[in-house]
């Protein structure tokens, strides 16, 4: 298994040396077997004159164990009308591809985004056919997740909340976080309780998660 950025290294000198007549896969197949799970590999058939008749055909799927069914669901291929999350389509996925289409040069960028009710962190790395002139009819998608987060409504927490939130992300326990604040064991331990009644936090842990997931802005 190679690193990201190895692969990302290999895709763009693939480019780089290929031809005009070369297909997605003479540029995508040096890193297939070697892609770390956490990277989704797909081409896009950009020939349609409207980008929602553009279709997608996933060749490597997200592979790390997950239960966000949702976002699984999202990695079929099928035609643009036909995926489920239009939104991010509409203010995403298609000005992302245009504009490389238009440039006909890959484009390499990272952020945070909200696809099919997930919060994500990626790289990514969109590779146009070679044209040295008109429009690239195809643009390979290579995308390494870095964090998927839930999406949640958000944290309604009051200044004392925010400080357990934030000391736990410290490492702090409850008891160490009781006597910092001057509270008594027992009102933290019911503040935690309250805050993951609130986010549809199963622990601890998954509290945490949330919270620094409902932190990053998209």
């Amino acid at each position: 298994m190679k690193s990201f950025s190895a692969c990302v290294h290999e895709l763009m000198d693939a480019w780089l040396s290929g031809r005009e007549d070369n297909g997605a896969n003479t540029i995508y197949g040096a890193v297939l077997d070697a892609m770390p799970p956490n990277v989704v590999l797909a081409v896009v058939d950009c020939a349609a004159a409207d980008p929602t008749d553009f279709s997608i055909e996933f060749i490597r799927r997200y592979s790390i164990a997950t239960r966000m069914q949702a976002f699984l669901a999202l990695q079929e291929t099928c035609r643009f009308r036909a995926f489920r999350d239009q939104e991010y389509l509409k203010n995403t996925a298609i000005p992302a591809l245009i504009d490389v289409l238009s440039q006909r040069r890959p484009s390499f960028s990272k952020g945070t985004t909200t696809l099919g009710g997930s919060k994500i962190a990626y790289e990514r790395l969109l590779i146009p056919q070679k044209r040295a002139n008109g429009r690239s009819e195809w643009c390979i998608l290579f995308s390494k997740i870095n964090l998927l987060f839930p999406r949640i409504s958000g944290f309604n927490a009051d200044s004392t909340d925010l400080s357990i939130l934030q000391l736990l992300t410290e490492g702090f326990s409850q008891k160490e976080i009781g006597l910092w604040l001057e509270l008594s064991h027992r009102t933290i331990e019911h503040r935690i309780e309250r805050l993951k009644n609130r986010a549809g936090a199963r622990n601890l842990q998954h509290l945490v998660a949330l919270w620094i997931s409902n932190g990053i802005v998209v």
